[in-house]
């Protein structure tokens, strides 16, 4: 999640986020461009009488995903009607190499990586660059960039900090993985802590878990779906309190889908009307 910042225009406070990596229905929203399936999908397979159990996978050299995350908030204006602010990301990734359970260097592309508030479009420094993450580099090289633009030049730190916050498990296993068990899980059986995992896919650094619930609701096909409520507060003031889906891939726990509903107001709830808050974000292999 890329923080929430404070509109120009007034004194709405406007969601704005960015996260991705590899993996209901809201009020419209205006980006057409995007196809974001819905997690609401067909009939439910059959459920085995012993549950499911999530794979593990190593990555490999050359493997490619799409990530699409839109996100969408609004609020009253007080001087009438309603603000809408939005976050599009559309991005590809690639993996360069691996380091045993996680790829430890990737190419990212951002096709599109762009703010909008009221229908209009406001590219990040980011949006239509390309990056190459590298984890391998010595710990005590501090010249050494874990991030370094397509061409090989150094990014700048704004650049660093939101591709670092798009990509924050390179390196390492997904938390998303570590938490999900080795064991076989039932239909109805809880799992809290990936609550807390899919706030850090929302953003590694900028909200803190007050309260969260994932309990395995389903499957579909060959995934989990995961039944999600997060109630957060943010370092800038603001509590989100949704809930929705997430999808799981059963052959390798990887997350797929999210989606997520629900509403956000200052953390001492002053303000005199909350606003609404969607999340739609989806990860597919290439």
């Amino acid at each position: 999640m890329r923080g929430i910042v404070r509109s120009v225009s007034g004194d709405v406070l406007v969601l704005a986020i960015a996260a991705c990596s590899p993996a209901a229905n809201p009020a419209p929203i205006a980006t057409p461009e995007l196809d974001v399936p819905s997690l609401e999908g067909g009939a439910a397979e059959p459920e085995a009488a012993g549950g499911v159990r999530f794979g593990r996978m190593k990555p490999t050299i050359g493997a490619r995903w799409r990530g699409l995350v839109r996100a969408a908030s609004t609020a009253a204006d007080p001087q009438g009607g309603m603000q809408r602010s939005e976050y599009v990301s559309v991005y590809t990734v690639e993996v360069l190499g691996t380091n045993g359970p996680a790829p430890s260097q990737v190419r990212i592309v951002f096709e599109k990586n762009v703010h909008r508030y009221q229908g209009v479009d406001k590219p990040t420094v980011i949006d239509g660059r390309t990056y190459i993450l590298d984890t391998t580099a010595p710990a005590d090289d501090p010249a050494r960039s874990p991030v370094r633009a397509g061409s090989g030049a150094a990014p700048s730190a704004e650049e660093m900090e939101r591709v670092l916050d798009v990509l924050p498990d390179i390196g390492t296993r997904t938390q998303i993985d570590q938490v999900l068990p080795d064991a076989t899980m039932a239909i109805g059986e809880a799992r809290n802590e990936l609550a807390g995992a899919i706030l850090r896919v929302l953003h590694p650094r900028a909200w803190t878990l007050n309260e969260g619930s994932a309990v395995l609701a389903r499957t579909e096909g060959d995934d989990a779906v995961f039944a999600v409520s997060l109630d957060a507060t943010g370092s800038n003031g603001l509590r989100m309190v949704v809930k929705g889906e997430a999808k799981v891939r059963l052959r390798d726990a990887w997350l797929k889908q999210i989606a997520l509903d629900g509403s956000y107001d200052l953390a001492d709830g002053s303000r005199s009307e909350a606003g609404t808050f969607t999340l739609r974000r989806t990860v597919t292999d290439l």
